[in-house]
């Protein structure tokens, strides 16, 4: 865990203690994710679900006692030392992304497996065997998605095959093995993550190693949302967003203005717009051009400081700054989008 917590200190900036903590912990409000959107920390979003705040502080007093970070009243920032042992780190977990797939990873997952077994199974012609899964949750759907596919035993078999050889294709070899070691089926009797991962790594450390597997697994698997296996996983993860803002999304690309969906909603404005922020920063058919107005344009691109150090209260001193727009600009610009494109 300490290692991880270190890989997570940007090289420059210092972290707010208790936003940092929130985002650890998965705290999902519209503060804590821009916190981890400028400071490019949202894949850690949820990543430590059960850290204690005690515990906390203990990892981040060995840390400063390490030398390695330094804590002024409520910020902590690496020291040079710090940033020197962060670089031989090399990026631990790269392919983590808490932030999509974290509420519900190792149901999904689970899901997975139970799939191979019983596609396994019925490609050997046999029904006498010990199910991964009893509860109706994994049951019900494995049932249902296999109604639906429409495909023989032997269909099943071929095609799974494919999509499993084509996603754990893109993987790490080390991610591809952890993960197919997992599989039961047909005269296979698969193994738990502690037993393929060196015995000598803590608890921490093998639940974020098989997260970083599972999680590169399904962002491979989003790409072919055609596939039988994204029939049955795609509806599951799409669970890890805000319903609450698929709502407020949805209204507006039908054509409501944000007044109407306000009325119709009987949400309040900053509710909306803590939405559309999720929006803009979670999926890519955020509408932009048409929610940031020329005026806001404008005054924010003649800005000269790096967007990531915007304090709203600063730029607005006419009282004539929406928040809204001010974050919708600055997500636009850290996803890539050019000066020369916010002048229209």
């Amino acid at each position: 865990m300490l290692l991880f917590i270190l890989s997570l200190f940007p090289s420059r900036n210092k972290l707010r203690i208790s936003s940092f903590y929130q985002l650890l912990t998965g705290k999902k409000t519209t503060s804590v994710l821009i916190f981890g959107f400028l400071n490019q920390l949202l894949p850690a979003h949820n990543s430590l679900p059960e850290l204690t705040q005690k515990t906390y502080q203990e990892r981040l007093t060995e840390l400063e006692k390490s030398g390695l970070i330094q804590i002024e009243e409520n910020e902590v920032f690496l020291t040079s030392k710090g940033r020197e042992r962060q670089k031989k780190l090399n990026v631990l977990y790269p392919d983590l992304h808490f932030d999509l797939y974290g509420r519900n990873w190792e149901e999904a997952w689970r899901l997975v497996k139970f799939a191979i077994q019983v596609v396994s199974y019925l490609n050997a012609h046999q029904s006498e065997y010990l199910p991964a899964e009893t509860s109706p949750f994994y049951t019900t759907k494995i049932k249902t998605w296999l109604v639906h596919s429409g495909y023989s035993k032997e269909q099943l078999a071929d095609t799974i095959y494919h999509e499993l050889s084509t996603c754990l294709g893109k993987l790490t070899k080390e991610q591809a093995n952890l993960l197919a070691n997992q599989f039961s089926g047909y005269e296979q009797i698969g193994l738990l993550p502690y037993q393929l991962i060196e015995t000598s790594e803590d608890e921490t450390t093998v639940y974020l190693q098989q997260a970083q597997a599972v999680h590169a697994f399904f962002n491979q698997l989003q790409r072919f949302p055609d596939f039988l296996f994204s029939q049955l996983l795609l509806p599951i993860l799409e669970q890890n967003y805000n319903q609450s803002m698929l709502v407020t999304r949805q209204l507006f690309l039908q054509g409501h203005s944000l007044s109407e969906i306000m009325t119709y909603r009987h949400l309040k404005k900053g509710t909306i717009t803590d939405h559309l922020v999720e929006w803009a920063l979670f999926l890519d058919d955020f509408p932009f051009d048409q929610l940031i107005s020329k005026e806001t344009n404008q005054l924010l691109a003649s800005q000269a400081t790096p967007v990531q150090t915007w304090r709203y209260q600063e730029l607005n001193k006419t009282g004539t700054l929406d928040y809204g727009e001010f974050r919708f600009y600055q997500i636009r610009a850290l996803k890539g989008g050019r000066k020369d494109e916010f002048n229209s």
